[in-house]
């Protein structure tokens, strides 16, 4: 089904807002890819659009009030006659379905995560019948093999692959397998496929999405697959990174740390959410892990992966947190020096065995803590980073820096896109920037905390 035409005699226009994490912008470039073959057009500004679509998260609680807000943004423009519809999409979508149509009436639309292959179908009916009210939600979890209709949004070098959606884990705390369902792995056949047609389109970096990567495969095989996807993706001519995301500390095998090891492609840079460090809290957030597992683990990849890089994530005050656990894991973080680390204030979502608890803290004490935790990590950071001035390292170009002409911005091999901290690469004088994509031989001569400063070298 075709998108219709206006009667200004053009094809109507979508504008795509999307928020969340990378998975969910996968979802959106399925479905701009879906509108376009519709004969829809596509735009940035919602104020030049017949359709807002936004796409939602709904993570935790901030990310469920910046979805609303933005609704409620879409909203007003309608009042004012700048929008004929609006649809709503994602997982809060999947979450709270029909009372978004009962508590925003300018919302004609609400589409559930496993219905985005629909989206083209639900625009044309919003724009025809502009009185009906359509809820197209069903079982949750996208189908995950629609890439083939992607249009692609990052920069060309660089590239999203989403390998699964969903998760068979339970953690107390996640909400997400209510909103995605559980594993479900795309073939190993379709992702090396999607990773060749990207590759011959100009990437080099592919970014391996899913809930959980390393149990990639176990619904489909009987086994994780991710060690045989990651060899036949550094086989494919053009690719020359891929940067793995979202691991969890449970599912690592000695395979996985053998392909770490063998193939240069795959970077050396490890995303593996820790959540906490004592044994009574990973109980309570039903991790399955020990922290004498999870600190094997990690010494097992610096040994044997040499410059790898450790990126994590902690939520503390999580129900139950004593000040005994919280001093724990700070001193953690003082000690084990990790590259990356991020920090969540634990949010009671509905929902979930976490909010049931009674253990709840006071807002002000997760605050406080996050604030603690994450300036103990700046500390590190500083010193984990000021290790590489004087180095000459390898920097991907990501783009030019505004107002500051010669200079590039990048990554090396041990930054995520997006992210981390990022390295900028001035020219040689009267050069102009490294290219877009490129990668740059580039001496490092300052660390800024995440940041790193660095000059191309002769």
């Amino acid at each position: 089904m075709t998108g219709p035409i206006l009667s200004h005699g053009q094809p109507a226009r979508v504008a795509l807002v999307t928020l969340g994490c990378a998975k969910n912008l996968v979802d959106s470039e399925i479905m701009a890819g879906l509108m376009a073959k519709g004969n829809f057009t596509t735009t940035s500004d919602p104020r030049d659009a017949d359709v807002a679509l936004v796409n939602t998260c709904a993570f935790i609680g901030p990310s469920q009030k910046e979805s609303i807000d933005r609704i409620l943004e879409m909203a007003a423009l309608k009042r004012e006659g700048k929008l004929r519809g609006i649809v709503v999409a994602g997982c809060l979508a999947q979450r709270y379905q029909s009372d978004l149509l009962n508590e925003i009436p300018e919302v004609d639309a609400v589409v559930g995560t496993g219905q985005v292959d629909a989206i083209v179908r639900v625009v044309n009916r919003v724009l025809r019948s502009p009185s009906s009210r359509i809820l197209e939600v069903g079982p949750p979890g996208t189908a995950v093999d629609l890439a083939a209709h992607r249009a692609v949004s990052t920069p060309r070098h660089v590239a999203y692959l989403r390998i699964a959606d969903g998760c068979d884990f339970r953690c107390t705390f996640c909400i997400i397998p209510t909103l995605r369902g559980d594993l479900r792995s795309r073939p190993l056949e379709s992702v090396v496929e999607e990773a060749r047609r990207l590759a011959d389109g100009g990437t080099r970096e592919l970014l391996l999405i899913a809930q959980d990567s390393t149990s990639y495969g176990a619904d489909l095989y009987g086994e994780a697959r991710l060690p045989q996807l990651l060899r036949a993706l550094a086989r494919i001519p053009g690719i020359e990174w891929v940067r793995v995301h979202y691991t969890h500390p449970k599912t690592w095998s000695e395979a996985l740390i053998q392909v770490f090891e063998e193939e240069s492609k795959v970077c050396k840079y490890v995303d593996i959410p820790l959540q906490h460090v004592t044994d009574p809290m990973l109980r309570r957030m039903r991790r399955e892990v020990r922290r004498v597992d999870m600190e094997r683990l990690i010494e097992t990849l610096r040994s044997r992966i040499p410059g790898v890089a450790i990126r994590t994530h902690f939520i503390v005050g999580f129900p139950g947190e004593t000040e005994e656990d919280f001093a724990e894991l700070l001193q953690y973080v003082r000690e084990a020096q990790l590259d990356h680390v991020g920090c969540f204030a634990y949010s009671r979502e509905d929902g979930t065995p976490a909010g049931r608890m009674k253990e709840q803290l006071p807002e002000r004490v997760k605050l406080s803590r996050r604030q603690a935790l994450m300036a103990a990590q700046k500390k590190v950071a500083a010193s984990v980073w000021g290790r590489w001035v004087g180095r000459t390292v390898s920097v991907r170009i990501d783009g030019p820096v505004p107002g500051r002409p010669g200079v590039g911005v990048g990554r090396v091999e041990q930054q995520g896109y997006e992210v981390d901290g990022v390295t900028y690469v001035r020219a040689a004088d009267g050069a102009s920037a490294p290219a877009t994509g490129e990668r740059v031989s580039a001496r490092i001569v300052r660390a800024r905390h995440y940041d790193l400063d660095g000059e191309v070298a002769a």
